[in-house]
């Protein structure tokens, strides 16, 4: 069996696009990893905006509150 540091510069040399899918294909089977909303969670946080009482804020305003 291959270890990390044996995988590690082939993963490098992926595109963004292929490690992004790697990430989500390794969280997906860890177990109790975070796996974001699900359909219910989407279609109301969806009503909230449609309805115009979700509280928005701007991609910069994301990147300032994850410190990127």
């Amino acid at each position: 069996m291959k270890t990390l540091t044996d995988v590690l510069p082939d993963v490098n040399q992926l595109s963004e696009e292929d490690q992004a899918g790697l990430a989500a294909h390794l969280l997906a089977k860890l177990r109790g990893a975070p796996l974001g909303p699900d359909d219910q969670e989407l279609a109301r946080r969806e009503a909230e905006i449609d309805a115009g009482t979700a509280e928005l804020i701007t991609f910069e305003e994301l990147r300032k509150a994850v410190g990127r």
